[in-house]
């Protein structure tokens, strides 16, 4: 049984709901199963349940075993104090708060069908998967294209959303585009306030490459931490110098996020491999706002946005936890992504914004060259595989992910032109 599983189990109710008792045998009734929590804290929040005759509210926390709540860490973090109902597969360990207060549990294995167990554990098909392969792949690829160009539209206004909240400032509109490409998803939010705060010159006559990461995650407020080592507190005497000297500030308020994401992807590293980029560039991100020839293209598509960090990140994802040794830097497959999702959206909106054509078929030319991605989502679109083009790149790869977000996974169809084909079959449609 898989975590992930248990979760989409309990968000859905699949598993005989009715004449439910703790394991310790309180009846227990659940009003609303609360919101799956995608960022750092328990799994459900704003659950409600009767628990022998108590309405309790509150949060909702799953693991396949109980004694998971221990690996990790729940019973000394404050935020699954208010944790109701503890949800597992196998009850192996009672468990408690941090307040020390004893927290319901059941154990939901004697009530999942074999059917369930399958479905849930997999990952979710389309709603349309059995009647997809009826349509024509041209009604296919043009819902793809227009799931395609709505992204692209989506990428270009919130970078001239952002370029406008920077003083519409391209400097800083690139490294903001940059930087949220680089960090991620669960932690791009952050990206906007470090980026309005950010003194470009600090940046340009930076010296070593520990300036600059000193300035990102001291100016985050990841520096801010208790235990330091010969690494950590050489940054935190720089950031303090560059502090007193250049008037910056720590942004202590910023909250960083890592539920469901992997420890090569954590803010701190990330933001370390982004400073150590940073300092290989000299800070020119002006470079970026000549059109480029097809060398360039060539060269950014093959070896463009890769770090170069110290030896101390060969064993830290974040600081003051050591961890097996690991290769510190991005790769190319992240460099990629960073292209797709900074580079590109750039280069599309300055031609836009400064009637440029050419930076428009520079991104053209750019997505031609660099390979169709496979990952997690485009894995679930493959219902649209039929329509793949013999030579495909990352055009085709960026619509699937496009077509996933905006209409499969809101379950749009009644928008979608593939939707709407389904909808009016024939048989479905009725006669006035």
């Amino acid at each position: 049984m898989k975590e992930f599983g248990l979760q989409r189990i309990w968000e859905k109710l699949a598993f005989q709901p009715q004449y439910l008792a703790t394991d310790n045998g309180q009846p227990l009734q659940i009003i609303n199963q609360g919101e799956w929590n995608n960022q750092n804290g328990p799994d459900f929040l704003n659950a409600e349940v009767v628990i022998n005759g108590i309405h309790c509210f509150g949060a909702i926390e799953i693991h396949v075993n109980a004694s998971d709540w221990y690996v990790h860490n729940h019973h000394t973090d404050p935020r699954y104090n208010g944790v109701i109902l503890h949800v597992v597969w196998q009850n192996d360990r009672p468990c408690f708060t941090q307040s020390k207060d004893p927290i319901p549990c059941i154990s939901i294995k004697s009530r999942v069908s074999k059917l369930n167990l399958t479905n849930f554990n997999s990952l979710p098909s389309l709603p349309c998967a059995q009647q997809i392969s009826a349509l024509s792949e041209s009604l296919l690829t043009q819902q793809l294209q227009l799931a395609a160009t709505q992204r692209t539209q989506g990428k270009m206004e919130r970078l001239i959303h952002a370029h406008n909240q920077l003083n519409q400032d391209w400097w800083l509109t690139a490294l903001y585009a940059f930087m949220s490409a680089w960090i991620g998803k669960a932690n791009q939010h952050n990206c906007i306030d470090i980026c309005k705060s950010v003194k470009k010159s600090l940046i340009l006559r930076a010296k070593s490459e520990n300036e600059i990461i000193a300035y990102l995650l001291g100016t985050s407020g990841l520096l801010a931490i208790t235990k330091h080592d010969a690494y950590t507190e050489s940054l935190k005497k720089t950031f303090q110098y560059q502090v007193l000297k250049f008037d910056v500030n720590s942004l202590d308020y910023l909250q960083w996020n890592n539920r469901q994401v992997r420890p090569p992807s954590f803010a701190p590293i990330r933001l370390a491999q982004f400073g150590s980029w940073l300092f290989q560039i000299k800070g020119e991100l002006s470079q970026f706002f000549n059109p480029p020839n097809q060398e360039n293209i060539d060269s950014i598509a093959k070896k463009g946005f890769q770090s170069n960090l110290s030896e101390y990140w060969d064993k830290h994802y974040e600081f003051g936890k050591p961890s097996e040794k690991h290769n510190p830097n991005n790769g190319q497959e992240h460099a990629k992504k960073v292209i797709l999702n900074g580079l590109i959206p750039l280069w599309t909106t300055l031609a836009k914004e400064t009637h440029k054509p050419e930076f428009q078929f520079a991104a053209e030319q750019l997505r031609s060259a660099i390979p169709s991605e496979t990952n997690t989502t485009t894995k679930k679109m493959s219902a649209f595989h039929r329509c793949k083009p013999a030579k495909s790149n990352s055009e085709w790869s960026q619509s699937l992910i496009a077509q996933h977000q905006l209409y499969c996974k809101p379950l749009k169809c009644a928008q979608c032109l593939i939707g709407d084909a389904i909808i009016n079959v024939p048989f479905m449609k009725q006669e006035s």
